[in-house]
């Protein structure tokens, strides 16, 4: 009853992606349904594979209900599904599906780019956990279809994220501080700022030592207010963050979300493996604070836009931004 009913939808979707009525077509409407088609047939290749590997969950970017539908079907689910989508869309629990939503900042990312954020994100709230098999399924999910299938196993090196300790978060990390967080570094990286790139350091978590390893460059603008204005949740303080991105140094924030520095310099001296080329004394610098405390540093490349994420002094995984559908750009896998 319920695969009927999310059938309709599915061809209610296309008729009014179309304009057109069920049954009637054009030259691009038959391409949308053949991408849909696709889409469905990556679907179900992903739960088969992850009955077959004995996977422990499926990372999925759904954007409407109807591509719920090879799951439904699919016999013998044992896996989690870890939706990953930018609408706000409601999913229901269909019986015998262990569904969890993950949200993506309003950004465009590659293949791999979507692939991290979901997969940082369900470490982060303890949905994965090293040693998980995971089939990841995506691909230009801004034109409509996937394309891509990706099976990893948790805490292995992987181009999609790499780390050798239990999980690539402190342990008083709650998940939601950490992706809220993650979620505003991309929106930075993407958006920039007054059209103008930016590069910027946030350093979460461990913060007394944090402090002892760095000193003010400028004022802090943070000093001195009640602690419940300063948590990085509030929309004020996420745009206060956006707008002292410019000023040299890096932003301090507590386990707990508190907002208690901007323009740190860091003074830890990186004894690690040397930076990958292209990156610089800020990555240096995110690497060596990560080393001699128990934090997680994001940075962001000013020339470049990339989102680099450090733990225990080394690159936990490399976020690349994308241009618009709009622009024309290389997709990459």
């Amino acid at each position: 009853m319920e695969t009927d009913t999310l059938e309709k939808k599915k061809e209610q979707s296309l008729s009014v992606i179309s304009g057109k009525k069920s049954g009637e077509g054009t030259g691009p409407e038959i391409k949308r349904r053949e991408s849909v088609n696709w889409t469905e047939l990556m679907l179900k290749q992903a739960t088969s594979i992850a009955n077959k590997f004995k996977a422990d969950a499926i990372l999925v970017n759904i954007e409407t209900e109807a591509d719920i539908i090879p799951f439904l079907k699919a016999e013998g689910k044992k896996f989690k599904i870890i939706v990953v989508t930018k609408k706000g869309i409601s999913l229901e629990k269909p019986a015998g599906l262990r569904l969890n939503t993950i949200m993506l900042p309003d950004v465009h990312l590659t293949r791999d780019g979507y692939f991290k954020f979901g997969f940082l994100a369900g470490i982060s709230k303890g949905i994965l956990s090293k040693g998980d098999i995971l089939v990841c399924v995506g691909g230009q999910l801004e034109k409509g279809y996937m394309d891509t299938i990706m099976i990893l196993k948790v805490g292995d090196a992987s181009e999609i994220v790499s780390f050798a300790e239990e999980s690539p978060f402190p342990e008083n990390i709650k998940p939601d501080i950490f992706e809220s967080l993650l979620t505003l570094v991309m929106e930075m990286a993407y958006e920039g700022r007054e059209g103008k790139p930016i590069g910027s350091t946030f350093v979460l978590g461990d913060h007394e030592k944090v402090l002892q390893y760095s000193r003010q460059l400028v004022f802090n603008p943070f000093q001195g207010h009640p602690e419940d204005v300063l948590h990085i949740t509030k929309p004020d303080v996420r745009e206060t963050l956006k707008e002292f991105s410019s000023i040299d140094g890096a932003f301090i924030i507590r386990d707990d979300g508190v907002v208690l520095a901007a323009g740190r310099y860091l003074n830890a001296a990186h004894h690690g493996e040397p930076m990958p080329q292209g990156l610089g004394a800020r990555h240096s610098s995110a690497a060596a604070i990560t080393g001699v405390t128990d934090s997680v540093a994001l940075v962001i490349s000013e020339s470049s836009g990339r989102v680099t994420i450090f733990r225990g002094g080394s690159i936990v995984t490399t976020i690349e931004k994308t241009t618009s559908p709009t622009q024309k750009s290389t997709s990459i896998i």
